[in-house]
């Protein structure tokens, strides 16, 4: 699996299952995270990166880098890696695809993890909690290291306690997908823009079988990782009060809720789930690809997946920011931004080195490299301008979607992955009709709260 594979489960709840569906890929290391080069799941070369000719006269102290991703990803990383080794004659950095955070958690725990490696946002407050993340504060203001057009929400969701753990690599949040093909059959000229007109066009746009099973399903119920976090701050919700208060007990989460149980009792929870079940993400039968799913929630990596991976050219889709409470226009553009960050170990062998590959591989000009070859969206505002990113399929859309002030990080918190899990439980069992909105988010509220 690659990282937006990963990235697909990262974001919103499900955060802690990610270590489990990726624990059977095994990398050898040694104390310095280095390895004899192997192959790793996916493909993706753990080969060095080779050193420049300027070490013959010179000896480099060594950093050791573990990835997540895998295949083309992977090697798109190992060539910016060979690009620092060439550039400067003071530290070779070696680097290793180890698509299993759990195995890099435990490895940085014991101290025998690399000096550098990447995550996800919704894991930064824990990690840092932990003790296992090195803050960058003080490596910032020594070296004057600009970081002032960072996207400030996901900058944020890097923060922990007043202090910067990580820095972000790019911008990860979801947009509307929708089929145009289906939208003009069903005589629907635009996309929906508030939760009333989601629902009724959802409705308007799913076709049944004559046994009553989905055949085209109207509505974004796949994948239904997407739902939690992005429906309720597209709703207006929000997780956590300004004095620090756990909410799952919100307007917005209500509100998505609500409009997820009105359109599964419409079409039927056996019906949506037997649907879902036959579906497979991001493959050439995905049924967004196939011409069953009318609309879409996902993320960038969507369209340069769709055209330059599954290659298919004949899907003529369109994209919008996520609907909005119906009379509040001015919560329009909400949903919950994530990133991939990277940090630099506690326990770190090669501190100095770690700290100057990371602020060159977040620098403006290797950032545009690194999210041009991984169809994504920078978490530089700044460069959301640049030519060489333009040929991103749906990249404006998502670059000016990326201004809205309505987009916000999940809580950074100690207990951030045990928050996550409590809302996520609690708002699949009322997705499934096992129980009311109402009591699901009371149930969250009083889990919560044992939690602070």
């Amino acid at each position: 699996m690659n990282k937006k594979g990963l990235q697909k489960l990262g974001t919103g709840f499900l955060t802690a299952t990610i270590a489990i569906s990726l624990s059977l890929t095994g990398c050898s290391t040694n104390n310095g995270g280095s390895s004899e080069p192997s192959k790793s799941a996916g493909g993706a070369s753990s080969q060095p990166a080779s050193e420049s000719p300027k070490s013959e006269n010179k000896e480099r102290s060594e950093v050791s880098f573990w990835y997540l991703w895998t295949g083309a990803e992977g090697e798109a990383m190992e060539k910016l890696i060979a690009e620092f080794n060439g550039s400067q004659d003071q530290y070779t950095v070696k680097g290793l695809s180890v698509p299993d955070m759990q195995k890099i958690i435990v490895a940085l725990s014991s101290g025998s993890g690399p000096d550098v490696t990447d995550n996800f946002s919704s894991n930064t407050a824990s990690y840092a909690e932990k003790g296992i993340l090195e803050p960058l504060d003080e490596y910032i203001a020594r070296d004057n290291y600009d970081i002032s057009d960072f996207v400030p929400a996901v900058l944020d969701s890097s923060k922990y306690d007043g202090k910067l753990y990580a820095l972000p690599s790019n911008v990860s949040f979801n947009m509307m997908f929708y089929n145009k093909k289906l939208f003009a059959e069903a005589g629907i000229a635009n996309p929906p823009k508030t939760d009333e007109e989601l629902l009724e066009f959802a409705v308007k746009l799913t076709q049944v079988n004559a046994d009553k099973t989905i055949k085209v399903l109207g509505f974004p119920d796949y994948p239904f990782v997407y739902y939690p976090n992005s429906m309720t701050y597209a709703m207006g919700g929000d997780y956590i009060s300004a004095d620090g208060k756990l909410t799952p007990n919100n307007p917005g989460t209500l509100t998505a809720l609500k409009l997820i149980q009105s359109y599964r009792e419409q079409f039927g929870q056996d019906n949506i789930a037997k649907f879902s079940s036959s579906a497979k993400y991001m493959d050439a039968t995905d049924p967004f690809m196939t011409g069953n799913q009318a609309i879409r929630f996902d993320g960038p990596w969507f369209g340069h997946i769709v055209k330059n991976v599954l290659k298919i050219t004949d899907l003529d889709y369109g994209v919008a920011p996520l609907p909005a409470p119906a009379g509040k226009p001015e919560l329009a553009g909400g949903g919950e931004v994530s990133s991939s960050t990277f940090f630099i170990a506690k326990s770190a062998k090669n501190k100095e080195g770690a700290w100057a590959f990371l602020s060159w591989l977040m620098s403006k000009e290797t950032m545009v490299k690194m999210n041009k070859d991984f169809g994504s969206l920078p978490a530089r505002s700044s460069l959301y301008d640049d030519p060489s990113l333009q040929s991103i399929p749906d990249f404006q859309a998502f670059a000016e979607a990326a201004k809205s002030p309505n987009l916000k990080s999940f809580p950074a918190i100690s207990v951030q992955a045990e928050y996550n899990k409590v809302i996520a439980d609690e708002f699949e069992l009322a997705a499934n009709g096992k129980k009311s909105a109402e009591d699901a988010l009371k149930a969250a509220e009083e889990k919560s709260q044992k939690l602070q």
